[in-house]
């Protein structure tokens, strides 16, 4: 019994000291663990997005494994979780994106994380608020006070002056846990939702060269008309959100309001969510970057 007994507890000495289990797994809340960094992709969670980054003096590459139905991927490169605040990210979609919450094709779709933003053993988010902030940077690393300006171009100041965003730098790391704060019945929710999306569908749709101001100026405009007839969206409802959830695409609708033409919404279209149990297909070959591994549900 004796032997029996400290076979056992060798054996689980031994396996604690391996790491045990899957050493590519996710915390489903996003956490860190010190050998990994864990980003994600939010518009909501978007599943099938490739990521690259950018870590100076050459440090570059893409990771091994997509975004998963999370939007979620955490890598163990050493480049990069050696110091993530040196590192920008690039995030691109193909034919196999999707927003999970509607099944919208995110075909094409860019998002970009600036220097900076990312910090060690925190999660850090790519979406349309952080490509706009990478573009309103131009190079340059993230800082609270540009993070500010940037909503405030948005039509979003009112929101970080009324305490409705608590933590700017929080609302561009953690966009998902900052909205999941908030109450569905909450018009601040819905103008948050509003805004990403639309910010999303402007910056696919207008010339890559369109100006910070133009960005800005396409996206309030079309926000506002749509924050006026779905308050809560993707809620449909007026003066308290039903149960029906929708999505729409704007891209059409950038593009015409860049051109002159008033605000005219196209017709929604009803979310049908991605089934929880997708997984992420596999990557492009010529991935490098060492391992990574999108883990846990999309909530």
């Amino acid at each position: 019994m004796k032997i029996k007994l400290l076979t056992t507890i060798i054996a689980g000495v031994l396996l604690a000291g391996c790491g045990g289990g899957n050493d590519n797994s996710v915390d489903g809340g996003g956490g860190q663990t010190p050998d990994t960094h864990t980003l994600q992709a939010f518009d909501p969670a978007i599943i099938n997005m490739i990521a690259k980054y950018d870590c100076g003096d050459e440090k570059t590459g893409t990771l091994t494994s997509r975004t998963a139905y999370s939007g979620k991927v955490t890598t163990k490169d050493e480049n990069v979780i050696a110091d993530p605040s040196a590192c920008s990210f690039t995030f691109t979609g193909d034919e196999n994106t999707q927003d999970v919450t509607n099944s919208k094709s995110m075909n094409s779709v860019t998002y970009t994380i600036p220097k900076g933003l990312a910090q060690k053993n925190q999660l850090v988010t790519a979406s349309p608020l952080t490509t706009y902030l990478t573009k309103k940077l131009n190079g340059a690393a993230f800082t609270e006070a540009a993070a500010i300006e940037a909503l405030t171009e948005l039509g979003l100041s009112e929101l970080v002056n009324d305490g409705t965003i608590p933590d700017v730098t929080d609302l561009f790391s953690n966009t998902e846990a900052v909205i999941n704060a908030l109450p569905k019945n909450n018009k601040n929710r819905g103008t948050i939702l509003a805004t990403t999306m639309v910010l999303s569908d402007t910056l696919k749709s207008l010339p890559q060269d369109a100006s910070i101001e133009n960005i800005a100026d396409v996206t309030t405009k079309i926000t506002t008309s749509v924050t006026t007839e779905y308050p809560f969206y993707p809620a449909v409802g007026k003066g308290t959100p039903t149960d029906k959830i929708i999505y729409l695409d704007v891209k059409d609708t950038a593009t015409e309001v860049q051109e002159g033409k008033p605000v005219t919404l196209p017709e929604s279209k009803p979310a049908v969510e991605v089934p929880e149990d997708t997984k992420p297909v596999p990557p492009p070959t010529g991935g490098t970057g060492g391992s990574g591994d999108g883990g846990g549900n999309g909530n």
